[in-house]
């Protein structure tokens, strides 16, 4: 790799090398994600004593991503500042400048990426039991707010056509409501990219003291989201710096739809003949309808 490789090729080296890292690899790897759109002034042995590592391991994560070495990392971070993104929230890959065809391109590969690290970080151990929980549910609640609202309502379409009793809440007044009349039978699901939607945590909070499962899908497993529920599945979080209420996180919606799929694959293969069957009812019964309404035209 040469001393002019973009910004945008260290932030997807560093995704696609993430798990192989060790434990204080981890800790530059971070930091370079974090800075990746400035200058790295540090000499190697001044990162090491403010990062807490040493420096063979900062050498060590240079080559991981396959640089020559800790300065020809520092020439390719240089390049990639000049390219930062000045959009909130539009991932750093994205360039303003370049064509549409690029784009799409660079946004293909980004989501991927991104895709490949939510899976990275799949527990099977938590994806089991979420899935158990959701089989054995009374009544499954959606909630989010803003992009993750309407993840929760494509994921009460879906477990609706297999047969379930599910809903989608985007409010939090709404939210507090179906909360409030949740019971131990009840499965909850909270989606929150940022897990810091007061709302969402709140609703999840009041489903777990009245005995329902709660489960959060988020990219933080510290936030207040993921804390006030059972099971959390964590997606993969863009190294680009969030803020909330502008714009979306492209990368985030992608990963929640990613695992509400995955939770409703697992449902129907564990579920079996009563969700076959249920989804050709459902099936017949739109056919028949839309039959109907094209014969009174």
């Amino acid at each position: 790799m040469t001393s002019t490789t973009s910004n945008d090729d260290l932030l997807h080296r560093i995704q696609e090398r993430y798990g192989n890292l060790r434990k204080s690899e981890r800790v530059v790897a971070d930091y370079l994600r974090e800075h990746s759109g400035s200058r790295l002034n540090a000499s190697i042995t001044e990162l090491g004593q403010l990062l807490g590592v040493s420096e063979a391991t900062i050498s060590r994560v240079s080559r991981a991503l396959g640089y020559q070495g800790y300065p020809d990392l520092k020439l390719s971070l240089a390049e990639g500042s000049r390219h930062r993104n000045a959009f909130a929230n539009v991932p750093v890959e994205i360039d303003e400048n370049d064509s549409l065809v690029t784009t799409s391109g660079n946004l293909a590969s980004l989501l991927a990426a991104s895709l490949q690290g939510t899976q990275r970080m799949l527990d099977g151990a938590r994806l089991e039991r979420a899935v158990e929980a959701l089989c054995a549910a009374r009544k499954i609640l959606f909630v989010g707010v803003g992009g993750a609202a309407s993840i929760c309502d494509e994921a009460a379409h879906l477990f609706i056509k297999a047969g379930l009793d599910a809903m989608a809440y985007r409010d939090g007044y709404t939210q507090t409501i179906g909360a409030a009349n949740m019971t131990p039978s009840d499965v909850m699901v909270g989606v929150s990219h940022t897990g810091t939607t007061e709302t969402v945590a709140v609703a999840l909070e009041i489903a777990r003291e009245n005995g329902a499962t709660t489960i959060a899908i988020t990219s933080d497993a510290a936030s207040p989201v993921a804390k006030a529920a059972h099971v959390t599945l964590t997606t993969w979080n863009s190294s680009t710096p969030s803020i909330p209420l502008y714009g979306d996180f492209l990368e985030g919606r992608i990963s929640q739809l990613f695992l509400i799929d995955l939770l409703y694959l697992g449902l129907l293969f564990r579920l079996g003949a009563k969700t076959s069957k249920q989804l050709k009812a459902t099936g017949l019964a739109l056919e028949k309808h839309y039959r109907q309404r094209g014969s009174e035209r």
